[in-house]
């Protein structure tokens, strides 16, 4: 399934941020490359996967909470990639999914643990003892995707 930007931007803007914020949000994330895309041509714009408007509205919803640290985006979109297409899966199933992120302080510098996390897994492995807690943030998947989820699995009868 092919998308363009403004379906990027219409899914985003569900969670009713404004639709020009959630542009903004969308060109960052692809000039930073934290989202994948197939480049256009002059004539036709960038296309996207289903998976890369899940991986936008979960970077906005970072945002929101007032993550703006383009090393942890970075780290996070890593962990968010690997597991997408589970996770989507997962949420047409019915189950619940969380991005949950840990971050750690040592002596080597910080760490950043992110896992996409369904209900009932564990969060995360324990850390090493070097390592100390700096804090954790959650963000519950289930309704913010539903925009993703919609599209990949429309109900019966519509076109």
């Amino acid at each position: 399934m092919k998308l363009r930007i403004s379906h990027l931007i219409d899914d985003i803007a569900c969670a009713g941020l404004h639709p020009e914020t959630a542009r903004a949000r969308v060109s960052s994330y692809a000039q930073n490359r934290l989202i994948c895309f197939a480049a256009g041509t002059n004539t036709s714009p960038n296309i996207y996967r289903p998976e890369d408007s899940a991986v936008a509205i979960i970077l906005s919803a970072l945002q929101d909470c007032g993550v703006a640290d383009l090393d942890l985006q970075r780290d996070v979109c890593l962990e968010i990639y690997l597991r997408i297409g589970r996770c989507l899966a997962g949420l047409t199933d019915g189950e619940s999914w969380s991005l949950v992120v840990d971050v750690y302080r040592g002596t080597l510098g910080r760490f950043i643990n992110a896992h996409l996390v369904r209900y009932g897994e564990a969060a995360s492995p324990a850390m090493h003892p070097a390592f100390t807690p700096r804090g954790a943030i959650v963000v519950v998947l289930d309704e913010m995707l539903s925009p993703v989820v919609r599209r990949l699995n429309p109900p019966k009868g519509a076109n």
